[in-house]
């Protein structure tokens, strides 16, 4: 879709976006620290846009309503396309929203926590790629400042984070009748093992530092179905998070803002079976590799630490196991990239306490394969 020319372009999908308080990683589930975004892109100049958007945070069902509304992030964006002239008088590209960017942003945080209720302006370098007839994925570094006026200084209350967004793409472009599926796909690999390494999500600022990093090793079984996946993640946290506690001074109903020290890991293993595997080699649909429907066995050991300032410390250690059923799909993207999303029902024991109980546990995993 980099040679069909678009000027229009409405987006839905997922962002791993600037959010005003990050969920504790003491209640981490797969979606805590992502948005569900819309946007809309207007291309005015070949190599110019303007770009709106709004995102909007996963909340915990336990967190009242009628604070999901003012904690939506609207962003606004002028970007150039540097490279975009050039691309289209060598043929590479049509005068769309395919290519690499710098932009100048303002963002609007509408959160009821009045000290992080500013807004900010900086500059981001990024990416951003049309997939198929109906999809694209944006990634960009940003640099941005909280205070407007300066008033601490040129030097302070800067914030670096890496951003994502993928999902869904509408606009004023003819539909191709046939999708060039392996222009975007890996197909007919053959592939025995890889390594995948997640986009990592990174945050440093003034009231917060955070870091989330993934790896994984997988091994296909000689030339069957059947494969073995290891991965690890890696967590760690420090500032103003979301934490589910009995009321306190600064709580929300049953959540409360909280000055956290946090590090989480996970270590994974997953006997995987694609089950569609053989069906879709014989209708000539697929190659050998490791890409498609597939179902298992979730292992996964979770080990944590944090430390949360109310008016006294409170330390937590948790060391749990969880095991159950597992459901997911995996994709190869072009040459390295990938996209493995799965979950599984599982029981769930916590070594320090004592305590079982059991329900669902998910996984998302985008970024490069090797």
């Amino acid at each position: 879709m980099t040679k069909i020319p678009t000027r229009h372009m409405f987006k839905i999908g997922i962002s791993q976006y600037y959010q005003p308080i990050q969920f504790s990683l003491l209640d981490d589930k797969i979606f805590n620290n992502s948005s569900l975004t819309l946007g809309y892109e207007f291309k005015f100049l070949p190599s110019v846009s303007a770009a709106v958007s709004a995102h909007l945070p996963f909340y915990s069902a336990e967190i009242p309503g009628k604070y999901v509304s003012k904690s939506i992030v609207y962003d606004a964006q002028l970007r150039w396309f540097f490279d975009m002239k050039k691309r289209i008088r060598k043929g590479q590209s049509a005068n769309n929203f395919s290519g690499n960017y710098l932009a100048i942003n303002y963002t609007l945080p509408g959160t009821h926590v009045i000290w992080e209720n500013e807004p900010t302006i900086g500059l981001k370098a990024g990416f951003q790629r049309r997939l198929l007839n109906s999809g694209f994925v944006d990634y960009a570094f940003a640099l941005q400042q909280r205070s407007l006026s300066f008033r601490y200084g040129l030097f302070y209350f800067w914030q670096f984070s890496t951003q994502i967004s993928y999902g869904f793409a509408f606009g004023d472009w003819k539909r191709a009748r046939k999708h060039p599926l392996c222009d975007v796909l890996l197909c007919d690999e053959n592939i025995q093992h890889q390594w995948k390494y997640k986009i990592p999500e990174i945050t440093l600022g003034y009231h917060l530092y955070r870091v989330r990093l993934g790896a994984a090793y997988e091994h296909k079984i000689k030339s069957s179905p059947f494969s073995l996946n290891f991965q690890y993640d890696f967590n760690i946290t420090k500032g103003y998070s979301y934490v589910k506690q009995p009321a306190n001074y600064m709580a929300y109903d049953t959540y409360g803002s909280d000055n956290t020290k946090e590090l989480s890991q996970f270590f994974t293993f997953q006997p995987r079976y694609y089950f569609l595997q053989k069906r879709n080699q014989m209708a000539g649909r697929g190659g050998n590799g490791l890409s498609g429907i597939y179902t298992g066995i979730n292992a996964e050991l979770g080990v944590y630490f944090g430390k949360h300032n109310i008016f006294n410390d409170l330390k937590f250690r948790r060391n749990t196991l969880y095991t159950g059923a597992l459901f997911g799909f995996q994709q190869r993207l072009f040459r390295h990239g990938y996209v493995d999303f799965n979950t599984s029902y599982n029981f769930k024991h916590e070594f320090r306490q004592s305590e079982n109980s059991s329900g669902f546990r998910g996984n998302l995993g985008l970024g490069f394969a090797f």
